[in-house]
Order: C-alpha cells, then sequence, then structure tokens
C-alpha cells in the first residue's frame, strides 16, 4: 500500500510566504489542514498554484479555519449571489453596475478591517479571472516590522495604544451605517483603540500593528503631531524597509494569509481588463 504523500511548505525568497506542495483540494484530511495551520502560523502567508477549485470548495475548505466574517464590502456591492461567505472583489460591469467590490484602482498597504473590535484573523483569496498583467498583491510581515525596530522607535512603540476612527474609509466615504460626525478632531468619533504592538493570539509573537493609514489615527496620549511623528517613522519602517513578496496571479492561485502578523496591498491595473476575485474571511481574536 502506498503512503500518502506528506504536505510541503516550500519558501520562496522573502521571508514571509511559503508554497504549498502535496495538497488535494478533492481529498484531505484532518492532519492535513493540521500541518496546514501550522504551515500558516510559521510563515503568515501561504500560496497554493493553479488549484482550479469552485466556490464551495473554498467556502469548505475555509470552514477548517474558523468562524466566517462577513467582510463589510459584501454589504454593498461585493455581495456573491450563491455563497453569502465569499467576497467577490471584481471590477467586471452588469446591467451598468459593479458586479463586486473594489474595481481596479491600487489598493495601499493595510491590515484587514483594521476599525474592527476583532479584526478577522485570516483571508483566503482565489483568482477566478486574472488580468495578463496588473492588480498583483504584495505581503510583508509584521512580525519583522516588530523586532527590526530601531531601539529608539522600539522604546517609543513600548506599552502604547493606538485609536482608529471607523467613521470613514480610506478613500473619504462614510462607511456602511455611520453619519457624518459633527466635530473636526477625529478622535471625538467613534472607532476602536488597539495595542501599537500587538501579541498573536496564537504564537504569541509580537507584531507592530499599524491598521490601515495614518488618517484618522492616533498613538493615544500624545499630542497629534508627536503622534503624526512617530506614525510616520514606524510606517517608512514598516513598508520601506521590509522584505516583500510579490504574488502575479495565475487563475486558480490561492493566497492564505495570517492577518494578524501581515500588511498586504494590491497594484492598480487597466480599467479595460477583468479581475475578478473571490475572497473568506475568518473571525481573530481581539487584538492584545
Amino acid at each position: 500500500m502506498l503512503t500518502k504523500q506528506r504536505l510541503r511548505a516550500v519558501q520562496n525568497d522573502s521571508n514571509v510566504c511559503a508554497d504549498i506542495e502535496g495538497f488535494d483540494f478533492n481529498a484531505y484530511d484532518a492532519r492535513d489542514i493540521e500541518e496546514l495551520r501550522r504551515f500558516w502560523l510559521q510563515y503568515g502567508v501561504l500560496r497554493f498554484k493553479k488549484t482550479g477549485i469552485s466556490d464551495a470548495q473554498q467556502v469548505e475548505f475555509s470552514r477548517h479555519f474558523g468562524e466566517f466574517v462577513i467582510h463589510p464590502k459584501q454589504k454593498q456591492e461585493g455581495g456573491h449571489p450563491t455563497h453569502q461567505e465569499i467576497l467577490v472583489i471584481s471590477n467586471a460591469m452588469k446591467d451598468g453596475k459593479p458586479s463586486g467590490a473594489m474595481g481596479n484602482s491600487e489598493a495601499t498597504w493595510h491590515t484587514d478591517t483594521w476599525f474592527y473590535e476583532r479584526p478577522p484573523a485570516g483571508a483566503i483569496l482565489r483568482g477566478v479571472t486574472v488580468p495578463p498583467s496588473g492588480g498583483d498583491t504584495y505581503f510583508l510581515s509584521t512580525y519583522s516590522a516588530y523586532e527590526t525596530l530601531p531601539d529608539a522607535l522600539r522604546k517609543a512603540t513600548d506599552g502604547r495604544q493606538i485609536f482608529f476612527q471607523n467613521v470613514y474609509d480610506k478613500t473619504g466615504k462614510l462607511r456602511l451605517g455611520k453619519s457624518e460626525p459633527g466635530s473636526r478632531d477625529f478622535r471625538e468619533w467613534t472607532g476602536v483603540v488597539h495595542p501599537l504592538v500587538r501579541a498573536h493570539g496564537e504564537t504569541g509573537r509580537k507584531a507592530l500593528y499599524l491598521g490601515g493609514t495614518t488618517e484618522g489615527a492616533w498613538i493615544v496620549g500624545l499630542p497629534l503631531d508627536e503622534s503624526a511623528a512617530l506614525l510616520a517613522d514606524l510606517w517608512d519602517h514598516t513598508t520601506g524597509k521590509q522584505e516583500v513578496f510579490v504574488q502575479k496571479w495565475d487563475e486558480g492561485d490561492i493566497m492564505m494569509w495570517d492577518n494578524r502578523c501581515t500588511m498586504h496591498r494590491r497594484d492598480g491595473f487597466d480599467p479595460s481588463l477583468i479581475r475578478i476575485m473571490h475572497r473568506t474571511t475568518t473571525a481573530g481574536e481581539r487584538p492584545v
């Protein structure tokens, strides 16, 4: 009797991603899932090349990694017609309206839904239709961002908390269910407070937690100018000096990332080209 081939994680030329070999989406067991989870926690980002799986298979696979989270965009333009767990990211039009969320523009560095009390633990993104060029996705490690901080910056982050307003999104649009604030001082708006350095809920490793923008972010207790200067230094260190993995998509590729210890961004692309991605999101703990 042949022994089943076990999984392999092959780290690429970054410190944040590994390619998974030997995983069969049509025939896997609890041991395979346990091994994948170990790799996921170790590397932060996993890639599965040209999987060819269906929406139903993606949903079923995602169930093994936690409860589903409904992304804010799923309540607007990014809902899936038959699988409520899936966020549709697409620039395709249907009946004169967007058939998915996020269009074709650039998405700058961020951690997903950083403005939630409990940001998601992870996301699983599958390329359904991809353009021949553009729309690349980039990943970096916020473990590494913290661990490589110069001493002065590390001391400046110790014990600090960061406030994120949750009234407007990064494009300046009101978030769903929010109304125009009565004050110009964003610190008086609704929002969340998280640690500037969070301990991962499963590994215990410390990671820098910057959210998704410096706009509407405030290091609690600091004067606004000092907060802005420190955040600028932290963002420059994180996004300008860390090793980055670049995913150039093929149809069927899956990227699976740990939202608690990574950040990602997306290149814009030609609006005449169609890019359709299906994403599932899993629940996480409150950052501590």
